[in-house]
């Protein structure tokens, strides 16, 4: 890979139509940037042109997060708030995007990963509702929502 040096402008662009094709946050595109070999001044000032532009937006990368893993992957609220962490957002950000989240479709959405886990269990295995709650943890359901489902 030949190593290229990128003017500010290019980065900008490149950065704009970045944030333009999928929502993003702040750590995503540090991490982007870094990779084209932007200096720190650079990403700075990318960074803020990126917010005044309304390109990044925590609170919006947030609640876009959680309605994508929670309809698309079937996670849970533990699973959504550690992916969030993970990506260094504000926990005000995270905490508000969870509490957001349309209750009933959670629930939905728990009752069809049982469901499906069900389906590939064996009833007649002793250990078929331990391997049931274990794989909802898994998935980031807290063992009371579970239980609820029972």
């Amino acid at each position: 890979m030949v190593n290229r040096e990128w003017s500010l402008e290019q980065l900008r662009a490149k950065a704009e139509a970045y944030c333009a094709a999928a929502e993003h946050c702040l750590y995503e595109v540090q991490q982007k940037l870094q990779q084209w070999q932007a200096t720190p001044e650079q990403v700075e000032q990318i960074v803020c042109h990126l917010q005044e532009q309304k390109y990044l937006d925590e609170q919006r990368y947030c609640c876009a997060f959680v309605h994508d893993k929670l309809l698309y992957q079937g996670w849970g609220r533990m699973k959504l708030r550690a992916g969030l962490q993970a990506k260094c957002l504000p926990s005000v950000a995270i905490s508000r995007a969870l509490e957001e989240m349309d209750e009933q479709v959670y629930q939905e959405v728990l009752q069809k990963v049982i469901a499906s886990k069900k389906r590939s269990l064996k009833s007649s295995d002793p250990q078929f509702r331990e391997k049931l709650i274990r794989f909802c943890l898994q998935r980031g359901f807290t063992y009371e929502e579970v239980l609820g489902q029972f």
